[in-house]
């Protein structure tokens, strides 16, 4: 449940923080006030795509926050599957708050519990928490993948095991198939490609390329290119460590070392520098016996030179060839010869795998269409009951199978259809339902469906188009029985929805300091009564309000 949303900056909404209540909360106001700013907010807040001028102009950042209450049993896995390890450091025992920021070019950081996470994080999330639904929505009931979704929402634990085994197979299987159309292509290709891969596994195996070999050789190029450099560098380094003269570095802490031998004999407090000095002395003579060996093996040698520009030359040759990773291509060649090899072998394998692949996937098709039948019995059952509480009780609502090409989900696809009145022909929802229909025929399948967790929310973003009168009071009765089973924020123009209500927010727009700006504030007693006033007739007078409490007495 949403307990309280905060907005900052988000189009013309400076800053509003709303608070909600359990059961059927309800948003009005004008036309333009910015109502559907709300769910705007709300959306990106649940991980939905947002684009930079989503900022208020003006504002370095738009931000909205939200704190949800999940029940118990359930927001240990709900946190885990949505966050995966995260889950471990997300603090919700007092309510779970998310938030986001947008920034004006477009920058967007996510926090769960006030630890950052990725947007799709939020997004999952999201999914779990809250059910969105919108006018846009509606026009999704008309497409095949989405009724299909909606009917599997019905299946049973059987069927659900089966389709997620097709699906998982069917993609197995076409890569097999995919796999043996390759290396059954014409046999004088796979004959030009094996003399080819041979080929090249001989001359890098002949080449015996290695990368550290390349590495070394390129080392000991520089070192014979620069000979002559290294001598004097190297013997004045070593006539500086000590000389015939005894002016060196080591002659110089030789003679230290002496000095403070006899002082140290007055004062023992010197012996831990005498020590330093005696191991720093024994350093510099390894040096100086490691650099002297350097010289006296150091030489001039052109041929040796030449081999090594060969080598080197050779050696980048190849990596020019085939790449900066040769070992790794020959290890590529060699397994890909192999295989082109033991052609015969694979092939049965493969065509094995495949027929069996068949086979099972026939196995499941029937499952699953077993398991969509019943669940299109149960889903027609649960949507006829509420369409008649829809002021709808005429019209009759099936979820028809219908043989289809076979995918990775099953060999048929769904078709919602309806017969708004007797006697008139059942025809598909997407040819024959007006916008108002459409409207209850949604809320009669979202009402049907199960598939959000407990305590999750619900919200109608201005799904009540086109209806009115008697068919307006039935879906905010409606509305207002779903809101005792979960909590529901609606963003309606219909006062009969409105009064059913136990929040009631207003969304209004005003001038302030030469700014367009929206307010949000929630409404109780008088105030209610005269919004309902308003949006009866457009305007507040004693005719409206009469009407606006007769609302609000059969309402809540």
């Amino acid at each position: 449940m949403l307990t309280e949303i905060s907005v900052e900056n988000v189009a013309l909404i400076e800053e509003a923080t709303l608070e909600l209540s359990p059961g059927l909360n309800v948003i009005s106001g004008e036309t333009g006030a910015g109502k559907t700013l709300l769910a705007t907010a709300l959306q990106m807040l649940l991980g939905a795509r947002s684009r930079s001028e989503t900022v208020r102009a003006g504002a370095k950042r738009a931000t909205v926050e939200g704190t949800f209450v999940l029940p118990d049993v359930t927001r240990s896995s709900v946190l885990e599957e949505a966050l995966g390890d995260l889950a471990e450091e997300v603090e919700a025992d007092d309510g779970l708050v998310l938030r986001r920021t947008l920034t004006e070019d477009g920058r967007s950081r996510c926090y769960v519990g006030g630890v950052t996470v990725p947007v799709r994080a939020l997004a999952s999330l999201g999914e779990r928490m809250v059910s969105y639904h919108s006018q846009r929505e509606q026009t999704r009931l008309t497409e095949p993948a989405e009724q299909l979704a909606i009917l599997d929402d019905f299946l049973d634990e059987g069927a659900i095991e089966a389709k997620e085994e097709r699906e998982a197979l069917w993609h197995a299987v076409e890569r097999d198939r995919r796999e043996l159309e390759e290396i059954t292509a014409s046999s004088e290709a796979r004959l030009r490609e094996i003399d080819f891969l041979r080929f090249q596994v001989s001359e890098l195996e002949a080449a015996d390329y290695s990368a550290q070999e390349l590495t070394d050789l390129t080392r000991e190029r520089d070192r014979l290119r620069n000979v002559t450099d290294l001598l004097q560098s190297t013997a004045a380094a070593a006539g500086a460590l000590s000389s015939d003269e005894g002016v060196g570095a080591i002659d110089a802490v030789a003679r230290s070392v002496s000095e403070l031998e006899r002082a140290a004999r007055y004062d023992e407090t010197l012996s831990v520098l005498l020590g330093r000095l005696g191991g720093l002395s024994a350093e510099l003579e390894d040096v100086l016996y490691e650099l002297r060996s350097y010289v006296d093996e150091l030489e001039a040698d052109p041929n040796r030179l030449e081999v090594v520009e060969d080598r080197i030359a050779a050696l980048r040759a190849l990596e020019r060839k085939y790449g900066d990773d040769v070992e790794g291509y020959l290890q590529d060649a060699r397994a890909r010869l192999k295989r082109m090899e033991n052609l015969d072998e694979e092939t049965a394998g493969l065509e094995a795998r495949i027929q069996e692949g068949e086979r099972r996937l026939v196995e499941l098709a029937a499952t699953i269409s077993n398991g969509r039948e019943r669940a299109a019995e149960i889903l027609s059952t649960k949507v006829q009951e509420n369409l008649a509480h829809l002021n709808l009780e005429k019209t009759t609502f099936r979820a028809e199978l219908v043989p289809n090409a076979p995918g990775p989900s099953g060999v048929e696809r769904v078709e919602f259809v309806i017969r708004p009145n007797p006697g008139e022909p059942e025809l598909p929802v997407r040819r024959y339902a007006s916008g108002g229909e459409l409207s209850r025929i949604m809320l009669a399948i979202r009402l049907a469906q199960e598939r959000v967790e407990p305590g999750a929310t619900y919200v109608f973003d201005e799904v009540d188009a086109g209806i009115g009168g008697e068919t307006a009071t039935a879906v905010g009765a409606k509305l207002r029985e779903l809101g005792e089973r979960n909590q529901v924020l609606t963003i309606t123009h219909l006062p009969q929805i409105a009064s059913e209500a136990g929040t009631h927010v207003v969304v209004s727009k005003e001038e302030a300091g030469g700014r367009t700006i929206t307010r949000i504030r929630r409404v109780e007693g008088e105030e209610r009564r005269r919004e309902l006033a308003r949006m009866l007739s457009g305007r507040i007078d004693e005719a409206s309000l009469a009407h606006a409490s007769e609302l609000l007495v059969g309402g809540r």
